[in-house]
């Protein structure tokens, strides 16, 4: 088989509601997700089983068992009953780490969809869905990658539909460590309902939401609030959050030409941030 490849879309979170921690220290959540058109890139070509890495996020990631897309790799081969020495795996890292926008999980994501399709490729949809879930709480969604609400601790899921939304994304550079960010959220201690039904136009909607995880990445990282505050000064801007655990922010607009041209600013008022114009479906 020749080289075969697949996107790893960025996650972004369009409202994350997040309940008290149960007794085992794990939050319920409900979320709203969806998918850009733009990621990472993984590829499978004939090799031994070696893991390379490549693109403008890749300095510092481990190329051994600790990354994740290799742990993907040995639960497929459990779940499978194969061995992965046929193919190297390349990935390509376009999305910056620690991001909030779901980058090593999608990574895992697209590593299965490969696999199968090289080594297994009668294994049934729930099968694969069952070794993503091995990987994460955003292991499922992000293997399938289509809008959805996310409930329980993010990995049950019911599709819906989301108009097409043109948007930019921005880091400004910092990565923001998931549990930390939620033990800041936990020492507030205020904790909301968390139900949200979707309906209407998606922006009015979403004014009617929140991102509990805001507010402490923003204690944590203050630039994430600058960021949050230059997005909302623009024009083009209809609607701004943060996405996740941070620090990626997001913006939307009405087309993906006001959507380009707000990349643009940024750039130009964040030279050292990531900003990149998309489609999320």
């Amino acid at each position: 088989m020749s080289k075969i490849s697949r996107l790893a879309p960025a996650k972004v979170n369009l409202y994350l509601h997040v309940a008290a921690p149960d007794v085992r220290g794990y939050h319920p959540l409900r979320s709203l997700v969806v998918f850009a058109d733009y990621g990472d890139e993984v590829s499978l070509s004939p090799g031994q089983g070696r893991l390379t890495i490549d693109g403008p996020f890749a300095e510092g990631l481990s190329t051994g068992e600790d990354n994740l897309i290799l742990k993907a790799v040995r639960r497929f081969e459990a779940a499978a009953g194969v061995t992965v020495n046929r193919h190297d795996i390349h990935l390509t890292k376009n999305l910056p780490v620690a991001s909030g926008i779901g980058g090593g999980s999608a990574d895992a994501g697209a590593v299965l969809h490969l696999l199968r399709e090289a080594y297994a490729p009668d294994m049934p949809d729930a099968a694969l869905e069952a070794v993503a879930a091995q990987t994460g709480a955003d292991g499922v969604m992000c293997l399938w990658s289509k809008s959805a609400i996310a409930e329980g601790y993010g990995e049950v899921l019911t599709p819906v539909e989301v108009p097409s939304l043109a948007a930019v994304l921005i880091n400004p550079g910092v990565e923001c460590s998931t549990p930390a960010v939620f033990k800041a959220y936990d020492a507030v201690g205020r904790f909301e309902p968390i139900g949200a039904d979707i309906s209407g136009d998606v922006v009015a909607f979403l004014r009617t939401t929140r991102n509990d995880l805001e507010s402490p990445a923003i204690a944590l990282h203050s630039v994430i609030g600058e960021v949050f505050r230059s997005l909302e000064a623009y024009d083009e801007t209809r609607f701004a959050r943060m996405s996740g655990s941070g620090a990626t922010c997001f913006a939307l607009c009405d087309t993906r030409e006001d959507a380009e041209k707000l990349a643009a600013k940024l750039r130009q008022n964040w030279p050292r941030a990531w900003v990149r114009a998309c489609m999320l479906k």
